[in-house]
């Protein structure tokens, strides 16, 4: 394999990294939140600030490029664990700087009067919501992300109930 042929395996091989990001934004749901329900409750920001986010690093940066670094320097056995290392030092920085990202802590009083803090990730398409503004706190398990409440009226009616008759 010749040269260019090993820097354009290299660069496939890195770019593939950026498919580990995955990013929940105000909008996007995984497909293991289908068909579950999830607890609303409302509240008001009361602060808002940008935080950073460290992602999770699987080891997959790691992995190929010492695989690039090792195919790199393959014509002497010395230089081929030197790119291994190189190349696994390297891989491993980008991929944590691919998995990091931005992200916004709010700090929300409920409408019980209790006040708590969530950070969610923040993708360029997503609102960041401002203090004062009245939202809803979606939670499903331990996941939690605060959505705006705009498209929800402010009071509703107690819902009907079914008398069950035996």
């Amino acid at each position: 394999m010749n040269s260019l042929q090993k820097c354009g395996v290299s660069v496939l091989m890195l770019a593939s990294l950026t498919g580990c990001a995955n990013l929940d934004g105000q909008n996007r749901y995984s497909v293991s939140d289908v068909g579950h329900s999830t607890a609303m409750e409302f509240g008001t920001v009361i602060a808002v600030r940008e935080v950073e986010v460290t992602g999770e690093n699987s080891g997959t940066g790691k992995v190929l490029g010492a695989g690039v670094g090792a195919l790199a320097g393959s014509n002497d056995p010395v230089t081929m664990i030197a790119g291994a290392i190189i190349g696994g030092v390297a891989g491993h920085f980008a991929e944590q700087a691919v998995a990091d990202n931005t992200g916004i802590e709010y700090t929300i009083t409920k409408s019980d009067g209790k006040t708590m803090s969530i950070v969610q990730n923040q993708k360029k398409e997503d609102t960041v919501f401002a203090v004062g503004k009245r939202v809803m706190i979606q939670t499903s398990g331990h996941y939690q992300r605060v959505l705006s409440a705009d498209h929800l009226p402010a009071e509703v009616k107690r819902a009907k109930t079914v008398k069950m008759v035996d």
